[in-house]
């Protein structure tokens, strides 16, 4: 067995035993801890010459964002990244001043905890729907992601953005749409979803297009930093980012349709 199939298989069978028996608060811990992850992995990408304790201390406040959605007020997650921002910024200003990357370093930073942090976050929200619309989310994104790499390895002719990852292609593209419709669609009508099978069809039509943006964008953190992988922590799948990149729009993006079509946060 590979790498690659042993680290897919521990790993997904940890994350379906928390959201099925770890409740919400399981659930929220879990995500808190894969934000961590994601976010040492960024500010490598971002701020690869940062201290030790300036990566510790920054990863760990997009712990404490994920954190924040578990709280009933829908404010909290907000003010925790506009106070991180505060303090990361005054900590600079009262300790070793500002520098000429102090800006980037800051910004960087902070775009870490709104692109990483907050973006997962909001699967703690989506976990309140019910443990149907994270399977929903997760298997709309999966099947997308799946059709994408194999119709594009065998039929992808037209580069979809060639200066951001090469290897994408439209037809892989279209067919990540029609994946992930179909799918959504069968998911929504077997499982107690928030919506029903029509619905569902083209709210996985809105995810997949978020999922697509959301690796994208992974992939101009990389492009950025000059690295193929954001990290080594999964065997045979490189880095957490490259394995959540897709959920980091997608899963704000359906709390966002959940919350529209009144079965939300």
């Amino acid at each position: 067995m590979s790498a690659r199939v042993r680290t897919a298989l521990w790993a997904g069978a940890g994350f379906l035993g928390v959201l099925f028996l770890g409740g919400a608060t399981g659930f929220g811990l879990l995500t808190a801890a894969v934000a961590v992850a994601g976010m040492r992995e960024y500010l490598r990408l971002a701020a690869p010459h940062a201290n030790p304790l300036e990566r510790a201390a920054t990863a760990a406040w997009a712990g404490v964002v994920v954190l924040g959605f578990l709280c009933p007020d829908r404010a909290v997650p907000g003010l925790l990244l506009v106070g991180g921002g505060a303090v990361f910024g005054a900590a600079w200003i009262l300790g070793p001043g500002p520098r000429r990357d102090w800006f980037a370093r800051w910004g960087g930073t902070v775009g870490g905890w709104v692109g990483v942090a907050y973006g997962l976050g909001h699967l703690v929200w989506v976990r309140e729907a019910g443990v149907s619309a994270v399977v929903f989310v997760l298997a709309v994104v999966w099947a997308g992601d799946i059709a994408a790499y194999y119709v594009g390895t065998a039929l992808g002719e037209h580069p979809l953005a060639p200066a951001v990852s090469p290897n994408k292609s439209v037809e892989g593209a279209v067919a990540s749409v029609v994946a992930a419709c179909l799918v959504g669609w069968g998911v929504s009508a077997v499982l107690p979803t928030p919506h029903g099978a029509w619905t569902g069809l083209w709210v996985a039509g809105v995810l997949n297009v978020a999922a697509q943006l959301g690796d994208l964008l992974e992939s101009v953190w990389k492009r950025s930093a000059g690295v193929k992988d954001s990290g080594s922590l999964l065997p045979g799948h490189g880095g957490v980012l490259d394995r959540v990149d897709a959920l980091l729009l997608a899963a704000p993006a359906y709390a966002a349709v959940l919350a529209l079509v009144g079965t939300g946060p």
